[in-house]
């Protein structure tokens, strides 16, 4: 019962701090999508949402590790692993103006799905060529205008905290555009909300976001894209390793093990 009681009250106060804040938000979106292109203003403001949410249940913490090996001279192709919902509530408290991708239809839910219009992100429908040529568009305008775009490559959630295999399109659009790769290891947020229920864990639950060192894209080819792709995932696997306690092996030395 207890657990139902606390999941309503985190829901009742998402919709209420949500509802609320963009009611306010919406005249500042407005009066400022004019000369503010790439909406930094809009991401400003979801990330103010964001960590207020993380606030919101006193089992979760919220901690990003490694700020300080973020370049904040040149816009980043930003790869993660992807466990659960608190990994974009994760990536809100990084010091870091980004855009990232999400499912077309959690645009149209009401407030929070404008609210993520107005800030700019990117909307996808997956399986829908177009809609994914659009997107990498998008996201290439963004790197060109100096902005960090987020990818979960793997492409949705893993199911049992195992790092899957990461889809060829961020590195593609890496390499294409000339801009390194920042690998993040994400732990702890699969546990905030299970699937396929409604009901927040009542177990405490640390979160953690462990920055790695960017993986240079200078001097690749397009050739190079399985290797970036190879360096990148075992980077973030060997991220999430070090935040869980557990010695990283690489794939190649498992392989011949």
């Amino acid at each position: 019962m207890w657990q139902a009681l606390r999941s309503i009250y985190i829901w009742v106060g998402i919709a209420v701090l949500t509802s609320a804040m963009y009611v306010v938000g919406a005249p500042l979106f407005l009066a400022t999508m004019w000369f503010d292109p790439t909406r930094r203003i809009g991401h400003w403001y979801a990330t103010m949402w964001g960590r207020i949410i993380t606030k919101l249940n006193n089992r979760w913490s919220f901690a990003v590790i490694g700020q300080e090996r973020i370049p904040q001279d040149r816009p980043l192709v930003v790869v993660s692993n992807h466990q659960g919902m608190g990994d974009i509530m994760m990536a809100f408290c990084m010091d870091l103006h980004f855009k990232w991708i999400s499912k077309a239809a959690n645009f149209y839910v009401p407030c929070m799905g404008w609210f993520m219009y107005h800030a700019g992100y990117i909307p996808l429908r997956r399986r829908d060529k177009s809609s994914i040529v659009k997107c990498m568009a998008r996201a290439r305008w963004y790197l060109d205008h100096g902005v960090s775009v987020l990818f979960f490559p793997e492409g949705t959630r893993s199911k049992d905290g195992e790092v899957k295999s990461f889809k060829a399109g961020a590195f593609k659009l890496a390499l294409e555009a000339g801009v390194d790769v920042l690998p993040l290891g994400i732990s702890g947020t699969a546990n905030a909300l299970p699937k396929h229920t409604w009901k927040f864990s009542n177990d405490q639950t640390p979160m953690r976001m462990l920055v790695g060192d960017v993986i240079s894209t200078k001097g690749m080819t397009p050739d190079d894209q399985d290797r970036l792709i190879e360096l990148s995932r075992e980077a973030v696997i060997a991220l999430k390793d070090e935040l869980e306690g557990r010695t990283f092996v690489p794939q190649k030395l498992r392989a011949s093990a």
